[in-house]
């Protein structure tokens, strides 16, 4: 009798024993299944805050014009460098990590009126816009006076609006040929030396230029700083659409030394925003076009 209680006893414990293990499995199955299929915020926040991640790469990453397709750019420029993520970030944007006239690449003419001609970027031979206008010597006084309609037609209403503050703006270079650009740098070259004529002006194909979006102003030479048209346009161009390409203090970006006359059409919302951000053209089309 006492073994059959016995054995029933250890049948009752057993029975009781794979009881909980089928419950707590069952029970711990759950809590692993809902945790895979849907990870609550905490799990989330780890995800995206990586404790261990470099407080460089980090830095990075908080910065307004962070491309997350240049970080390893961006590590690469900066290693050796004791410079902060805001600068690595501007200038590996505008591709101070590559080789001018070397690294190159054709540029995307199909953004219209910001499409990037620099150093990095080049026009073909043949690439002549089919929308070119001839300013009438109201608004022009140099050789070279044809612009893309729209840039046109924004340059002629800048013009007037300046004529009625007593100010005038002529163009004095608009479009130039590939042609035309040849033989004006290879004259530069000649009495400059290539290094010289590399920091004012373009190579055949680099030249803004041709894009037929550019004015010179008036006066090509230093000089124009110092006059009232020159204020005028600090206050106003970017009103109807144009900025200052090479302005003071970007050398190092743009390329080129500052030209006060040098005027790029890009678009009156993309003018006031460069200006509101104070971006050169380099700087606006990584982000805003590029990384698009």
């Amino acid at each position: 009798m006492k073994k059959r209680k016995l054995k029933k006893i250890v049948y009752l414990l057993l029975f009781l024993f794979c009881f909980v293990l089928v419950f707590l499995f069952f029970k711990l199955g759950r809590k692993v299944e809902v945790k895979e299929d849907s990870p609550n915020e905490e799990t989330k926040t780890q995800e995206v805050v990586n404790p261990q991640e470099d407080p460089f790469v980090t830095a990075l990453k908080k910065e307004k014009y962070y491309i997350e397709d240049y970080l390893e750019r961006y590590l690469s420029y900066s290693q050796d460098k004791d410079i902060s993520a805001s600068v690595a970030i501007r200038n590996v944007n505008s591709n101070l990590d590559r080789e001018m006239y070397t690294d190159t690449e054709q540029t995307d003419i199909s953004v219209g009126n910001l499409m990037l001609v620099n150093k990095y970027y080049y026009l073909t031979e043949d690439f002549e816009p089919d929308d070119l206008v001839t300013l009438n010597a109201k608004y022009n006084s140099g050789a070279n006076s044809k612009m893309r309609k729209e840039a046109a037609e924004h340059f002629m209403e800048m013009s007037d609006a300046a004529l009625l503050d007593n100010i005038s703006i002529k163009n004095a270079s608009g479009y130039r040929s590939y042609t035309y650009q040849v033989g004006l740098y290879n004259r530069y070259v000649q009495r400059d030396g290539k290094e010289a004529a590399d920091t004012y002006s373009a190579r055949p194909g680099y030249s803004e230029h041709q894009t037929g979006l550019v004015s010179d102003i008036n006066i090509v030479d230093d000089s124009f700083e110092k006059t009232p048209a020159f204020r005028w346009l600090q206050e106003n161009a970017y009103k109807y659409g144009f900025i200052l390409r090479f302005p003071k203090d970007k050398e190092y970006i743009t390329g080129y030394k500052y030209e006060s006359w040098h005027y790029r059409y890009v678009g009156v919302e993309v003018a006031k925003q460069m200006h509101e951000e104070d971006l050169t053209l380099e700087e606006y089309y990584a982000y805003y076009v590029r990384n698009k």
